[in-house]
């Protein structure tokens, strides 16, 4: 299907009329038809509605068996829409089942209908471990392109056919193959055009004339809209909300869609909206995984501690892909609440899982604070080894912890030092970023949230900045090293939080 040209052949229902009392259908009913074909080709999901009522309302008497193929596909088409915004489409393929034995002898409609079948539910709307089970049961490469040639010989390769055969693309190994980009037929009608376009990847310019041409086609604009971005402009964001609204509005009970709408607010820094949407795709799929984490996640950030550790606990229990991650955030939040013994089991069992900088900086934090100085510093010392460029300051601060407890005055000193080394480094990135954030062309709302958390992270690292600086000054003077001391004690400036211990330890060591 990739790379090579599409030609389509339309198919146009001819009505060989003899006479008004013979023909299968009325003037008016066959401009309602017409009307019906033009919106089927169209393609959108509001338009395959449409058309199959108007199919649903003529298909009887003699006109059923002229009208009884379209019918069946418009409701494979359908079941297939629905898969594609992960919607259940159980009923939509059990009446087109209940159609086949109606169909023409020598029309593969069984076989159309278990194609369909296979094709697989959009993965962003779908827990991982069906997916993962699709994946596993599914067809290779060999059988997909043997299917496709099936499905679109010479000379047939109609509408239906070549929306059915471009699915396949969205199998796993298909699309893992899938390299080349389609040759779209300009006189494609935008059924097939929207195929073409969004399986495996949105091909944005398609969709825009698939948009432009048929505005009801919003599912269209969503797969757009989820096409990701490096920078979150205000046009990007406005585009997102507009278009999974829309959707959300179309396909109510789409899991894919939630899902979206709940990453955009947590994107731009709404928590509180986005654990709404979260929660609606968890209903629609009880066992979406990345919606049950992210919403523990953002529950934990406004403060949510006990929701939040609960439904770390639910992750944990089901046993989900990411039940290491729960781990961590289920210790984080105990950690929040001052739990240390619960938090360190739990970070105990994220690190049995999986180790990373995350879960050795809180592990560090946490087994410091129970005042286990060798496992933390074991912790910390891992931490920094995988941050070469000095990016993780809390891990640093902790380091320098550590050494202070154990009174190693000259080894302290440096760790400090690095600690006030990488919040200056943070404090200066975080200013260059909040200038530039305030005149960014970008969501207002993320603009917001962004310079919030701009200010509080220079305020917070300016303070431990300096901090860090006095425990500097504070083990060379306790290693009798009184000028290091005073230099370091310099580097505080007379408005900082921390000038008067600063000037009480300058006092004591003389200078």
């Amino acid at each position: 299907m990739r790379g090579m040209r599409l030609g389509i052949l339309l198919l146009v229902v001819v009505w060989t009329v003899s006479g008004c009392a013979s023909a299968p259908l009325k003037p008016a009913d066959r401009f309602a038809l017409a009307e019906a074909e033009t919106r089927w080709l169209d393609g959108c999901y509001t338009c395959l509605l449409e058309a199959r009522d108007t199919f649903r309302r003529l298909a009887v008497g003699r006109a059923r068996p002229l009208l009884i193929t379209r019918l069946f596909e418009t409701e494979v088409l359908i079941a297939l829409r629905e898969r594609e915004l992960a919607v259940d489409a159980s009923e939509s393929f059990t009446r087109a089942e209940a159609l086949v034995p109606e169909l023409s002898v020598g029309y593969p409609g069984a076989r159309y209908l278990e194609v369909a079948r296979m094709i697989p539910p959009d993965e962003i709307g779908t827990p991982r471990a069906q997916t993962r089970a699709l994946e596993r049961q599914g067809l290779s490469l060999q059988q997909i392109r043997e299917i496709q040639t099936e499905l679109s010989p010479p000379g047939r390769n109609t509408p239906f056919a070549t929306y059915l055969a471009t699915s396949l693309e969205c199998l796993p190994r298909a699309r893992r193959a899938a390299t080349d980009l389609p040759e779209i037929s300009p006189t494609a009608p935008m059924l097939v055009k929207y195929r073409l376009a969004s399986c495996p990847a949105a091909l944005s310019p398609i969709l825009d004339e698939v948009v432009a041409a048929v505005p009801d086609f919003v599912e269209a604009d969503y797969f757009m809209a989820r096409v990701p971005t490096l920078n979150v402009t205000s046009e990007y964001t406005r585009r997102q909300r507009e278009a999974f609204a829309a959707a959300a509005r179309r396909f109510p009970r789409s899991p894919a869609v939630s899902y979206s709408r709940g990453a955009l607010n947590q994107v731009i820094g709404d928590c509180k909206a986005a654990i709404i949407h979260y929660e609606d795709t968890i209903a629609l799929a009880p066992l979406h995984e990345d919606a049950a984490m992210q919403r523990v996640i953002c529950l934990g950030h406004i403060g949510q501690f006990v929701p939040s550790i609960e439904g770390a606990t639910r992750i944990i229990e089901a046993q989900y892909y990411n039940f290491a991650e729960a781990y961590y955030w289920r210790a984080w939040n105990h950690y929040q609440r001052k739990d240390l013994p619960t938090a360190r089991r739990d970070i105990d069992s994220a690190r049995a899982v999986s180790v990373n900088m995350k879960v050795l900086i809180l592990g560090g934090m946490i087994k410091f604070d129970q005042g286990f100085l060798d496992l933390a510093e074991a912790d910390l010392k891992d931490a920094i080894t995988l941050d070469p460029r000095n990016e993780q300051c809390i891990a640093r601060w902790y380091y320098g912890l550590v050494g202070f407890a154990r009174e190693d005055w000259p080894e302290t000193a440096i760790r400090f030092a690095t600690a006030g080394s990488c919040y200056r480094k943070a404090v200066d990135l975080a200013r260059r970023e909040l200038e530039n954030m305030r005149t960014a062309d970008v969501d207002e709302t993320f603009r917001a949230s962004q310079i919030a958390g701009f200010e509080a992270a220079i305020k917070e690292d300016t303070d431990q900045e300096e901090a860090s600086y006095l425990n500097t000054a504070n083990c060379h003077a306790r290693a009798g090293q009184f000028e290091q001391a005073r230099e370091w004690l310099a580097r505080i400036p007379a408005g900082s939080v921390h000038a008067l211990t600063a000037d009480q330890l300058r006092k004591q060591i003389g200078g």
